[in-house]
């Protein structure tokens, strides 16, 4: 299981993580220069990434592990299915974007935006940022941390819901990520997105696609289930970016009917590896 972002390996915690291990043997870790992983000076291209997942595979023996990643690190996990094939049994991928898919959106042509400003507006937040501003992970983790969520259209306080920074990724992770991108290479090479259609479009194995209902990033589901032949889009309702940490039921629920349906004889054995990495069938459900 891999994370994205300047998310940790407790992002998957405590729910999304424990459900699994009753059935399976799941490897979490974090990104190099995430959570508890070291931070080297250089090193964090798409590449190297995948060098360091298949690095683990190796020295772990996992043979053919059940691949899942949320954001940045769904991206690692497509790029791993690409350049190892052969290595992935299934593969899960969660709310990522990928620019060859669907350009930078900006908040103005977010479809929700308008009705997130007037919501937090009325909550007294005044500091918001412009309607040109990129969204990107900053400012999701900045959405994240306000006090309310949400709910078909209304920002409700009785919804009680697991908050980013209660994961590592508040001020500790905030200033983690904010060194990892002062000290590093890896505010260029993170920038870079080198996969294309043409690398989707040999994706065979069964591929989950789970996207937010609200998630800026789901152009880029909607694409992937076009390219990726064996593949099954499901869209989480009332739900945005970080929906496997808000809604962590439905995202388990899901996993487990779609390893039952594709990963064969394994998914119900108690040795099956999923690993997931720390920040598809044939129709699309929502």
């Amino acid at each position: 299981m891999r994370r994205g972002g300047r998310e940790s390996h407790t992002f998957w915690y405590p729910f999304v993580f424990s459900a699994l291990a009753r059935k399976y043997r799941v490897i979490i870790y974090d990104l190099r220069g995430h959570g508890h992983s070291s931070m080297p000076a250089s090193g964090y291209t798409l590449e190297q990434m995948v060098a360091d997942l298949r690095a683990l595979v190796d020295h772990l023996g996992v043979s053919r592990p059940h691949v899942i990643g949320h954001s940045f690190g769904a991206r690692v996990a497509l790029a791993y299915a690409i350049a190892h094939p052969s290595q992935v049994g299934t593969l899960t991928v969660a709310d990522t974007l990928l620019e060859a898919l669907q350009p930078r959106m900006r908040l103005r042509d977010w479809p929700y935006w308008g009705v997130w400003k007037q919501q937090l507006r009325r909550q007294g937040l005044i500091a918001l940022p412009k309607d040109h501003e990129y969204i990107d992970f900053r400012l999701l983790v900045r959405f994240n941390q306000y006090s309310g969520q949400v709910v078909q259209g209304e920002i409700t306080q009785r919804v009680r819901r697991p908050r980013i920074k209660r994961r590592d990724m508040g001020r500790r992770g905030g200033a983690r990520w904010e060194r990892l991108m002062a000290q590093t290479s890896a505010r260029r090479e993170l920038e870079v997105d080198s996969i294309t259609p043409q690398d989707l479009a040999c994706i065979a194995v069964p591929t989950l696609l789970l996207y937010g209902e609200y998630s800026h990033c789901l152009a880029t589901g909607r694409r992937l289930r076009e390219l990726i032949l064996h593949s099954e889009l499901y869209i989480v309702p009332e739900a945005g970016h970080f929906h496997p940490a808000v809604k962590p039921r439905t995202f388990v629920r899901r996993l487990r009917q779609f390893l039952r349906a594709h990963a064969g004889p394994a998914a119900s054995a108690e040795g099956a590896s999923a690993l997931r990495l720390a920040g598809p069938m044939d129709r699309e459900r929502q």
